[in-house]
């Protein structure tokens, strides 16, 4: 059966965990005189599921001063302050809790999150192995002799295999999903190397002379090449790379060349026959950080690097390198795969060589690697190495994002088709990074201890193809002096918004005043801050930009906030609401701040710097700033990673105003994060 041994380890595992360990929290009996505590907390779960921070943390500070001692409406209280940008506020409520001894073990892991996360989230710890995928694992999903493996942006690993010619998906578990070999009399013949582009899979196929192209779901979409030395034919076409200009780069072998097309499979020009760059024997090939192409050179044994046009830039070298195969970038460093030597890394900045040929398992045994064929990473900072001969994956992961609890925390609950009850989610780890691809198996869902082991699990992707955006602007004389020109560092952000896309604008004066509601006309925004009238009094920037969060933080898919300032000191401009506050509460909901400033020096520099620096946005001076031109595609970068849970409970409807404590569990590479939460079962509707 499909994935039996997948649903099998999961039932198992959480099967084991949850015996005596779901830690439901029922409301209190309350005294006579005590009731208005359980309406004023009522009230507030309702606001906080409605993204009313504000008035819930009023509404759980008044259950708390009729009955102090109500321990849920604190813990409340503390997810209202950390979702309203208040960070030691919450973190307050929960030592509270903790200092009385109240604390069950899903409060403690979250004060012990908000700890990271005032203090800023560390770096990642060192890589040390953490398990192997073996291609003899899996039934219906074998692998042998893999010569390459690449995780797409949702975690998802794909390994490409010579022997079976095929590639077998992964899910982030590490569980199979998917085994493809091409199409329908269009199988693969011996597969080399692969990489990713716009969601299809290419793969060069070494035995064929082809490139093939896939979906990620392994349909096959097309093909292109044949035997030949002419343009678009190949001599064994082995590694490729996809630029960000859309061009195809391919190591063409035998004829000891890289060609490059657009991606129509149109010919450009090919390179790497001559001078100090000839090529012998050309294998791996990668498109570095930097944009130049970086090719293992085999037969001279030796990286490389070209620019676009195929000049010559710079040679890699080292006395071991003896059969190198692949190359990959990771981090800042190079990886080249060589066959005889282990994974040899170069850190360019230090100009150093190291190595991994063998590593410690987790039985402490030492492991040589045999073959390595190619490396790959993912988002986690995790390292996969591919070994043909051991016909195995080797994977290694920062120790402490496999020895420590995630973090895990639900954003909303909501209740409009009960009893179909939906939970917003975000799943994380201690390098504070969204996990994606994690499937409906890995998800536990409980209420008030009983357990509902099958849940629908969707991801907010299909949103994430539309931005929401709030646009603030400073109502000061130097901006309103810019708004004729305004057009020239945002019109290319204005000519890439789509019917799917909407922008509000907010004017920052002497108060915060939403001037125009989501739309996508730009004239009418450029009109709103040409007829604005400038205001000589304090600019309260730090409330405006608190509104426009506020105002994205209903809205699905990617959202962000631009800031428009003149750069000019502005006295008071974050007296109301600090810039702390506002960094905090963009951060707990994932929306960057961009900011574009007319001016590049002064006393309000750093602190705009600050503020797009730890929010994950930018700051450009404006015009000029090269990166105007990448403004809606740095927006829509910042996907939506929410997770939707959704199950049916078996709540009785007649329990109208009952309490029901909630507790969402998830799995993750052979580690459980749990977060907690509730609601009030709603009336009919």
């Amino acid at each position: 059966m499909k994935n039996k041994v997948f649903f099998s380890l999961i039932a198992l595992f959480f099967g084991i965990f949850f015996q005596s360990k779901v830690f439901s929290e029922e409301l209190p009996e309350f005294r006579i005189g005590k009731e208005p505590a359980k309406a004023y907390f009522k009230k507030g779960v309702l606001q906080l599921n409605n993204y009313q921070y504000g008035a819930a943390k009023e509404s759980f500070l008044s259950a708390l001063t009729v009955m102090e001692d109500f321990h849920l409406a604190r813990k409340m209280l503390s997810d209202a302050y950390y979702l309203g940008g208040e960070w030691q506020e919450s973190l307050s409520e929960l030592e509270i809790l903790e200092k009385r001894k109240k604390m069950n073990p899903i409060w403690k892991n979250r004060a012990e999150i908000l700890r990271l996360g005032i203090s800023g989230y560390g770096k990642k710890d060192a890589l040390t192995f953490y398990k192997y995928i073996s291609g003899d694992d899996f039934r219906g999903y074998r692998f042998r002799n893999p010569t390459d493996a690449i995780v797409d942006e949702e975690g998802f690993l794909y390994v490409l295999a010579h022997e079976t010619t095929n590639i077998v998906k992964f899910d982030p578990n590490g569980f199979p999903v998917g085994n493809f070999k091409g199409g329908f009399g269009k199988t693969f013949n011996g597969p080399l190397f692969l990489t990713i582009y716009k969601d299809n899979l290419y793969v060069t196929d070494f035995a064929s002379d082809q490139i093939y192209r896939l979906t990620l779901k392994g349909k096959f979409l097309d093909r292109f090449g044949e035997h030949g030395i002419a343009p678009g034919q190949f001599h064994g076409p082995s590694g490729i790379g996809i630029s960000s200009d859309e061009f195809i780069y391919v190591s063409d072998t035998g004829n000891g060349r890289i060609q490059k097309f657009d991606l129509n499979w149109k010919f450009i020009l090919e390179f790497g026959r001559e001078g100090e760059g000839k090529l012998s024997f050309p294998a791996g090939l990668c498109i570095g950080e930097d944009e130049n192409i970086y090719v293992v050179d085999r037969g001279n044994k030796r990286v490389v690097a070209f620019d676009k046009e195929g000049n010559f830039l710079q040679e890699y070298t080292h006395p071991n390198m003896q059969k190198p195969r692949s190359i990959r970038f990771f981090e800042g460093r190079m990886y080249v795969a060589d066959e005889s030597n282990g994974v040899m890394i170069y850190n360019r900045t230090r100009d150093k060589w190291t190595k991994i040929s063998s590593f410690r398992d987790t039985r402490g045994e030492y492991v040589k690697i045999l073959r390595p064929f190619a490396s790959t990473s993912d988002y986690t900072g995790s390292l996969y190495i591919v070994d043909y001969d051991r016909h195995k994956i080797d994977l290694f992961s920062p120790r402490n994002a496999i020895t420590s609890n995630l973090n895990v925390f639900i954003e909303r609950i909501e209740l409009n088709r009960f009893p179909k009850v939906s939970v917003f989610l975000r799943v994380k780890n201690r390098a504070n990074q969204d996990l994606t691809g994690i499937r409906r198996e890995a998800f536990r869902i409980s209420e008030n201890s009983n357990l509902y082991p099958l849940v629908g699990v969707s991801s907010l992707k299909e949103y994430n193809n539309q931005i929401s955006v709030s646009l603030v602007f400073e109502n000061s004389e130097k901006v309103k002096s810019a708004a004729s020109t305004i057009d020239g560092f945002l019109g290319y952000f204005f000519s890439s918004l789509t019917v799917n896309d909407k922008i509000e604008v907010i004017r920052a004066g002497k108060d915060s005043e939403k001037v125009y509601d989501f739309g996508t006309s730009p004239l009418d925004i450029y009109a709103k801050i040409r007829k604005s009238l400038p205001e000589k009094e304090s600019i309260n920037l730090g409330k405006s930009i608190f509104q426009a969060i506020s105002d994205l933080t209903p809205e699905l898919g990617p959202r962000a906030v631009i800031l428009v300032v003149s750069g000019d000191p502005l006295v008071g401009a974050f007296q109301q609401y600090t810039i702390i506050r506002n960094i905090q509460f963009a951060n707990a909901h994932q929306i960057p701040i961009i900011i574009l400033s007319l001016s590049k020096e002064g006393e309000m520099i750093p602190l705009y710097k600050d503020i797009a620096n730890r929010t994950g946005g930018l700051f450009l001076k404006v015009p000029g700033s090269p990166e105007e031109k990448n403004i809606y595609n740095f927006i829509k970068s910042h996907k939506d990673r929410r997770y939707v849970i959704s199950y049916n409970s078996k709540v009785s409807k007649n329990l109208v105003g009952r309490y029901i404590d909630l507790e969402v569990s998830v799995f993750y590479r052979d580690i459980i994060g749990r977060a907690s939460g509730g609601y009030f079962v709603p009336e009919s509707n």
